[in-house]
């Protein structure tokens, strides 16, 4: 595949992640929305896909509205709808199912016709299902309510099972760790929706319009966003913007490794390579420390790119690389891709 015009010029629709690709707490990610709203003016549809199932989809929508996001092109899909939806397949209408985690989770079984219960008012009642998703206020008697309805029977959804989740002081613990608590009491194992599972990508695509080969996903985390993305039959830009880092993406296992690289999303307003194409410029030459000596000069871009693919050809071939991350840091310096402070 030739690179000429820009990446997003080869898709229909964008599945985009929030946290570390459009923003960081309450503040947008340099290029981020500037980006969106020009990709939106080009007739590119998005979908902004997320793991964070404690908002509903309108406040998150708010969210992005104040940071500046413009038009009408998009709308917000999140891990509790993707469970609600699950759910919804599976049961009557308006069956009863416990609610623990943030407004977000009760609010999504509600919107997909189901009853949502809470445990301070099970009282007994016969609920069919638990869903659990990440709350700022969960307590000890919420999370042995899942514990005890698991198991008994009823079936356990997990919004997500993601360990951590940035806060403006560091990581914290995520849904993924409240849900494993949870299983150290009970012999169940809870059904995960959110990514790197498919059904939240398949939930957004649906929402798009949009065929798998016209459809794109953006996210900074390899683990979730692009194995997903993978899991799901979807191309991917994994942007430097968030979590994980370049020396991550040079060490991806095959199920990890997205179709593109960028500092930022803004890497859809420009040619990209895929990264295992036989077209794809290289880096092959390693120094004497283990990583692709970089030139002098030449765009950062096509650098970043050639970067990575000479780090997997040279893992392919049985060259030994660096794993050294503060060598990796100087080459993310070097590229002006140094992400978060």
């Amino acid at each position: 595949m030739g690179e000429a015009g820009p990446l997003l010029a080869r898709y229909r629709g964008l599945i985009c992640d929030l946290d570390g690709v459009v923003y960081r707490g309450a503040s947008a990610v340099p290029h981020a929305v500037e980006t969106l709203n020009e990709a939106a003016e080009r007739g590119l549809s998005v979908v902004f896909a997320t793991n964070n199932a404690s908002r509903p989809p309108g406040d998150v929508a708010d969210h992005l509205r104040e940071l500046g996001l413009a038009g009408t092109g998009w709308s917000v899909v999140t891990s509790s709808q993707a469970a609600a939806a699950y759910l919804a397949e599976r049961l009557a209408p308006r069956a009863l199912v416990c609610a623990v985690g943030g407004p977000g989770v009760a609010h999504a079984l509600a919107e997909a016709g189901l009853t949502p219960v809470r445990v301070a008012d099970l009282a007994g009642a016969p609920v069919e299902a638990v869903v659990q998703g990440l709350g700022h206020d969960i307590t000890w008697r919420e999370l042995a309510a899942v514990g005890y309805l698991a198991e008994a029977g009823a079936a356990w959804v997990a919004t997500n099972i993601d360990r951590t989740l940035p806060t403006p002081y560091g990581k914290a613990p995520g849904n993924g760790a409240l849900v494993a608590l949870v299983q150290t009491a009970t012999s169940a194992s809870p059904h995960v929706v959110g990514k790197p599972k498919a059904a939240l990508f398949d939930l957004a695509r649906a929402r798009l319009g949009t065929a798998p080969p016209d459809t794109l996903v953006c996210g900074d985390l390899l683990g979730t966003d692009i194995e997903g993305a993978n899991a799901a039959g979807l191309d991917s830009l994994f942007v430097l913007s968030g979590s994980s880092r370049l020396r991550d993406l040079a060490f991806a296992p095959r199920r990890s490794r997205p179709t593109y690289v960028a500092a930022d999303v803004s890497g859809l307003l420009v040619p990209a390579l895929p990264l295992d194409s036989a077209s794809a410029e290289r880096l092959d030459g390693l120094g004497p420390d283990g990583v692709p000596d970089l030139p002098s000069g030449g765009d950062s871009g096509r650098l970043l790119q050639a970067v990575i693919a000479g780090a997997w050809a040279a893992r392919a071939d049985g060259r030994p690389i660096s794993d050294d991350a503060r060598l990796w840091e100087r080459i993310e310096q070097q590229l002006g891709v140094a992400g978060p402070q």
